[in-house]
Parts: structure tokens; C-alpha cells; sequence
């Protein structure tokens, strides 16, 4: 049952109740106590509505069947419409705050015909720390959790573990567990936020059912990857990109996703991939060694940090006199590095 501000509600586990004056957080909200007139920080499942904001009387709470400790939060007064049987997640911007300064609520949507018993964990250096479990109705969605914008640059993924439970027959989905990669930046970024079937502001929305890419990836062998490539070569039909590169007054500027530099990545496995990248960047550091005080901005991107570690460690191993730090955070966040050539 979703709380709102200037919900009458009672006490489960005392006498009394009153009005909800404020959302501390997704357990938690202040409540204007009757008696005293004292406000009191209370747990959402220890209170029952009884009068809606808007004056509707609320029903008895059923306490039979399965029961859901967190709050369930439906996106309109429909339901969910189950079109492709997906569990997202949706990281959801509190309404009157600036896109980009707003607090951020966890969303975990259910689009499925299942009952997900799910469990959901905060991973921080590769440490988890679990946040909640519970249980998920078919086509709704549940508040997991709520994040301080600042508290995302420590977070580094959000893991989840979920179960498929539907009654009477049915076809047994496999377990899940899928870990979403935090990268801070783009929760500054309005771009970012997009409309979507389950919310009625934008929100930035990641599927957690299906294979993404790089899993399908990590399955290529390397000699599946090298007749890949002698197949194209052989056909001509694929061809490396120039790498992408841009001039900003006396600033090289080289793009290294991996999409700038080649067409396609189809039998290409993730570690083949750093190695292409690896290789460009060393190839511009050559082309323009003897080019002293020349700056040089590399497009590394966020994403687990793997590449951006790596150009690093070449620059402190190889390139010990070039300078070296963070390129304009306006213009690319954390996803760049600049090189100065001495």
C-alpha cells in the first residue's frame, strides 16, 4: 500500500495515529501524532491507512495470502499490461525536486504473469550489502530503495537475485541474477531520464530479464573471434573505422568506445575488445610524440572502469613524463583523460 503525505493513518502496534507529514525515506515517514500533536518517525508497515489524502476511505487490510513487507507502488490506477514477460528497474526522480538534483527512488516493476520473490543488494568495491527481500504481485511495481544523489558515486552496481513462482500449471522460469553497473554521471544528465510505460515522470529504466551483450560476448572463444575476422577480411565487408577524432581548438580529441573504431563487434569477446582500444591509444601516442605541449582527450567512458584503469596504468608504466589527469567534467563527466605530450 503506497503512504502519501496528508494520509490519515493507525498505528499497527499502538493506540492512536494521525496524518502523514513527511517521506523520510522508502521504510520511513513522519507522522503528526493525534494525541500530542507531536511528530513521530515511523516504519510504513507498522501503519495502516485509513483516510487517503484525498478524503477516500481506505478498506481493512488482507492479511491473507502472500503479504509484501515493503510498500507496493502501482504507476497508474490500470495495471501493468504484460506484453514481454520483463522485470526492469527504474531509478525515479522525486516529484518537485530539479530532474537532476532530486533524491532518487528504486523502483522494482514486475511486468509478468510471476510472483517474484526477490532479494536486492547494494554493491559497493565488490562487497554486497543486502538491502531488502520480499515478494512482487504480476504487473506491479515495488519501492526498493532511495538514494541521495551523491550516495550513487560510492555505489558501484545494484545486484538482485529473484525467483518465478506462478500457482497451478505453468512453465518454470529459470532463476535470475543480474547485477545493473552504476555510473553516476548519468544521473545528472536530463538526457538520461526517458517516458515509459510505468511512471508518469521520466525515469531512467534498465531490464533485467534477457542476455545483454557482453554475456553474449564472454561466449566467444578466441578462435572464434580470429575466423570472425579472417571471414571479413577475406569478404571485405567489414572494415575498421578511422578512429574517431575531433579537433577543440589545441585539443586532439579520440573517442575509443569501441563502436567509433570498428562497425561491428559481432565475435569479439570483451577481452579482445580492450585490446583494440588499447592499441588505438598507443597508436595516437606515437603519431604524435614529437608534437611537445600537444593535449590529447581520451573518450574512455565510465562503464565498470576497466579501460579507463588500464590507459592509466600504460600512462604511469610507459608514458612516465607525459602529463596526465581528468579531462573538463562539463564537457565528459568522469568518462575521459586528458595527455599532455612533454
Amino acid at each position: 500500500m503506497q503512504i502519501n503525505i496528508g494520509d490519515k493513518v493507525r498505528f499497527l502496534n499502538e493506540i492512536g495515529g494521525g496524518a502523514v507529514t513527511r517521506i523520510i525515506d522508502a521504510n520511513t515517514v513522519m507522522v503528526l501524532n493525534d494525541e500530542d500533536e507531536f511528530e513521530i518517525p515511523t516504519l510504513k508497515k507498522n501503519l495502516v491507512v485509513v483516510e487517503s489524502a484525498g478524503g477516500e476511505s481506505q478498506p481493512p487490510k488482507n492479511t491473507s495470502g502472500l503479504q509484501s513487507h515493503s510498500p507496493v507502488f502501482t504507476a497508474t490506477k490500470e495495471p501493468l499490461h504484460v506484453e514481454k514477460e520483463d522485470v526492469y528497474i527504474a531509478f525515479a526522480p522525486r516529484e518537485g525536486y530539479k530532474i537532476t538534483e532530486s533524491p532518487l527512488e528504486l523502483y522494482l516493476i514486475n511486468d509478468t504473469n510471476h510472483i517474484l520473490l526477490y532479494s536486492f543488494y547494494d554493491e559497493k568495491e565488490g562487497d554486497k550489502e543486502g538491502i531488502t527481500a520480499g515478494n512482487l504481485d504480476p504487473k506491479s511495481k515495488i519501492l526498493l530503495n532511495e538514494y541521495d544523489p551523491k550516495e550513487l558515486n560510492n555505489l558501484s552496481a545494484c545486484f538482485f537475485q529473484i525467483l518465478f513462482y506462478q500457482q497451478g500449471k505453468s512453465a518454470i522460469k529459470k532463476p535470475l541474477e543480474k547485477s545493473i553497473k552504476i555510473q553516476p554521471v548519468k544521473f545528472y544528465k536530463s538526457s538520461s531520464y526517458k517516458e515509459t510505460a510505468y511512471f508518469q515522470q521520466n525515469v531512467i529504466l534498465s531490464k533485467l530479464t534477457g542476455e545483454a551483450i557482453e554475456d553474449k560476448l564472454e561466449e566467444l572463444s578466441k578462435s572464434e573471434f580470429k575466423k570472425v575476422i579472417r571471414e571479413k577480411e577475406f569478404s571485405g565487408t567489414a572494415k575498421p573505422q578511422k578512429a574517431s577524432t575531433k579537433t577543440k581548438g589545441d585539443i586532439l580529441e579520440i573517442d575509443l568506445h569501441i563502436n567509433a573504431l570498428i562497425d561491428s563487434v559481432t565475435g569479439l569477446s570483451n577481452a579482445d575488445i580492450l585490446d583494440y582500444q588499447l592499441n588505438k591509444f598507443h597508436d595516437i601516442l606515437r603519431q604524435n610524440e614529437n608534437s611537445k605541449g600537444k593535449k590529447i582527450v581520451f573518450i574512455h567512458g565510465i562503464g565498470n572502469g576497466t579501460l579507463k584503469k588500464k590507459l592509466h596504468d600504460e600512462l604511469r608504466r610507459k608514458y612516465k613524463k607525459y602529463y596526465q589527469q581528468d579531462a573538463s567534467f562539463k564537457e565528459y563527466g568522469w568518462g575521459a583523460t586528458m595527455v599532455t605530450i612533454r
